[in-house]
C-alpha cells in the first residue's frame, strides 16, 4: 500500500483542489478547498470555500499536502 502523501507548492494550488491547512507544524490540520488563489511577489493568498477559515496565506514555495474531497 502506498502511504506517501502528495504535496505541491502552495503556488500550484488551483481552484477546486482540496488541501490540508496546517497552521504550524504539530498543530491540528483540516481540509480546505480552494475557491481562488492570488499570487504576490513572495506569497499566495488562498481564498477558501470555508466560512470560518476564509483566507489563508503561505509563502509560494511552501509544500502543501493535497486532500481527498470531503
Amino acid at each position: 500500500m502506498n502511504t506517501e502523501e502528495t504535496t505541491v507548492a502552495a503556488e500550484d494550488l488551483t481552484r477546486g483542489q482540496w488541501f490540508w491547512h496546517e497552521p504550524a507544524p504539530g498543530l491540528k490540520s483540516w481540509q480546505l478547498q480552494v475557491a481562488e488563489a492570488e499570487l504576490t511577489a513572495d506569497a499566495v493568498r488562498i481564498i477558501t470555500t470555508d466560512d470560518v477559515r476564509e483566507l489563508v496565506s503561505y509563502r509560494r514555495t511552501r509544500r502543501v499536502r493535497l486532500a481527498v474531497a470531503s
